[in-house]
């Protein structure tokens, strides 16, 4: 095929050849890129229907032809049989094909003073299409390989009954070949009932016969189906081998008649071993002769069931598109992933914030996925912590005094955190008549105000790297009492660590692990939390009586002389403790 367009420069002579020629080299163009890029058959539309006995209806639709030209049909056509081409041909017969074809005509015509052969020439093509009657079978072959598929060869042909095979010319080892038969049959056909079998060393058979079978119920009315049959290919490396080396047993049943026979189809079948090699072997056997389709097939729109009386041909039914010739079956030569839906599947795969998104495509058998890696937003999330610690204040005077707690754990692990303190004593609001004080108390040293709180302040020391601090007080006044309570409100902004804390496993240390002491002495334990960013530690005795235990880890002995267990739970997951025991003595 060449392609030649016009070359235009100052003084050229255009004649009708050159205008000719500018026509023709878009139509070849257009119409070369719909053969090789969509194929023919059905885009939309064109559905026949039945109007009543005699009467066909074709809705309006458009289709491109083995050539590659446009048949658009701009309205639905109601037809009477006989006023339809071919009708006189279909005298006696049981079935008929409804087809489709490109047509043309000239229109418009004006005088043509110049022409040596007439003196009036159309002024106009007009592109049209014509709808034709045939009852002779259709080319099954010719069909199927200009739908793409491949290895096509005539099984049975008569007038009751025709089987069609085709088979892939290539497959990947260790999957799956899938044969496919074309069944066409009058609508008087008696149920049909058909088996293959054959012997072959590509098929994974067990060393058994391979058998295909079919049986039709007789409540089955189709009378054009594709029948498909699968089987596992062996492991095999790059190889190319008949399929059927010593031929098909053909077995075929229509009611009581039965035929037997022995056939030879020529199917050369390449085993890939790789799917890398079955690309590289589709690519190579891919060529423009084998999309290219030199003759003027027609589309079959649809298969009619006729009736006949006296003189008269009646329709029975009316079965659209016979040999799917649509756009839904065909895009390449490679027929088998053509007929199958494309399967598009997602995920979202979650990183951290500071990683880079990232999108990755799997290809599969008419299957793509894609995975799509997406950062978390860079959150923060405030954790809080809150207890208490009761700061001794010896006898004496306590006024310009400064009292310190020893060093405990703010509860928030280490790291900056944020410290807030506040000095409890005795308000006249609460429901156990306390209050705590936020601020400088001589806010609160007025006459209108009923409270008055301490006059001191409180101060606290952080320590990010044990995640621990110090707290405080400086009494500019007498303060009532052998010890003020102070309240700590820790804070620590801190990024989502939820999938670190998710995948750690939480454990709890104390120490010490036995204590001795005597009745009503005090002794500190200490608790260490791991796997998780809360180190905040619940404190209890187990031991009614047992004596009492603050926030803290700081222990109080009771007066009854024994043996007590102190647990420590991991606020970040209850179910770990850890215990240790005081001997009181």
């Amino acid at each position: 095929m060449l392609i030649e367009r016009n070359r235009y420069f100052y003084g050229k002579l255009l004649t009708v050849r050159d205008f000719k020629l500018e026509q023709t080299y878009n139509e070849l163009k257009r119409r070369l890129l719909n053969r090789v890029a969509l194929g023919s058959g059905v885009l939309c539309g064109l559905g026949v229907t039945v109007s009543d006995d005699a009467t066909l209806v074709l809705e309006s639709g458009m289709a491109i032809d083995y050539l590659g030209r446009e048949i658009l049909v701009p309205e639905p056509l109601v037809r009477k049989l006989e006023m339809i081409d071919g009708y006189s041909t279909l005298a006696n017969c049981g079935s008929a094909y409804l087809c489709l074809a490109y047509d043309e005509y000239g229109a418009e015509p004006v005088n043509a003073a110049g022409s040596s052969s007439d003196s009036r020439e159309n002024n106009r093509i007009r592109e049209s299409y014509k709808v034709s009657l045939t009852a002779v079978a259709p080319d099954y072959v010719k069909i199927l390989q200009a739908q793409g598929y491949e290895n096509v060869s005539v099984l049975y042909s008569t007038d009751e009954l025709t089987l069609v095979l085709s088979a892939p010319n290539s497959v990947l080892a260790g999957e799956v070949l899938e044969l496919s038969v074309l069944v066409v049959k009058n609508q008087n056909t008696p149920p049909v009932h058909f088996s293959l079998e054959w012997e072959s060393n590509l098929i994974d058979s067990g060393g058994k016969r391979i058998i295909a079978d079919f049986a039709e119920s007789a409540a089955d009315t189709a009378t054009v189906r594709e029948v498909k049959f699968s089987d596992p290919v062996n492991r095999l490396s790059d190889t190319a081998r008949m399929l059927v080396p010593v031929g098909i047993e053909m077995n075929i049943e229509l009611g009581n008649w039965k035929y037997k026979n022995f056939i030879q189809p020529e199917i050369e079948l390449h085993v890939c071993a790789t799917p890398d090699s079955l690309r590289e072997y589709k690519h190579i056997s891919e060529n423009l002769g084998k999309l290219l389709i030199t003759e003027t097939l027609p589309i079959y729109l649809a298969k009619l069931e006729l009736i006949t009386v006296t003189d008269r041909i009646f329709l029975n039914s009316a079965i659209n598109l016979p040999f799917g010739q649509s756009f839904t079956r065909m895009t390449n030569s490679d027929a088998a992933a053509a007929r199958q839906k494309l399967d598009i599947t997602t995920s979202v795969k979650a990183l951290e914030y500071w990683q880079s998104p990232d999108v990755k495509v799997t290809n599969g058998d008419n299957a793509i996925h894609l995975e799509f890696s997406l950062p978390r937003p860079e959150s923060y999330d405030y954790r809080t912590s809150h207890g208490y610690v009761d700061i001794a204040m010896p006898g004496g005077i306590k006024v310009n005094a400064k009292y310190f707690s020893e060093e405990i754990a703010h509860g928030l692990g280490p790291g900056n955190v944020n410290i807030r303190l506040a000095i409890e004593f005795s308000g006249t609001d609460g429901e156990d008549g306390s209050a705590i004080l936020f601020g400088n108390s001589e806010v609160f040293r007025a006459k209108n105000s009923d409270e008055l709180p301490p006059w001191a302040e409180a101060a606290a020391v952080v320590y990010p790297s044990r995640g621990t601090m110090r707290i405080g007080v400086w009494t500019h006044d007498t303060v009532d009492g052998n010890s003020l309570r102070v309240h700590y409100f820790a804070d620590k902004p801190d990024r989502d660590t939820r999938p670190l804390i998710e995948g750690a496993t939480v454990s709890i240390e104390i120490l010490p692990e036995i204590s001795r002491v005597l009745s009503r002495e005090q002794v500190r334990f200490r608790a260490e939390v791991k796997g998780a960013a809360d180190k905040t530690v619940l404190w209890s005795v187990k031991d009614t009586d047992g004596g009492e235990i603050d926030a803290n880890g700081t222990y109080q002995a009771p007066e009854v002389r024994g043996t007590y267990e102190i647990i420590a739970k991991a606020a970040a997951d209850e179910t770990v403790t850890a215990s240790a025991f005081v001997i009181v003595e």
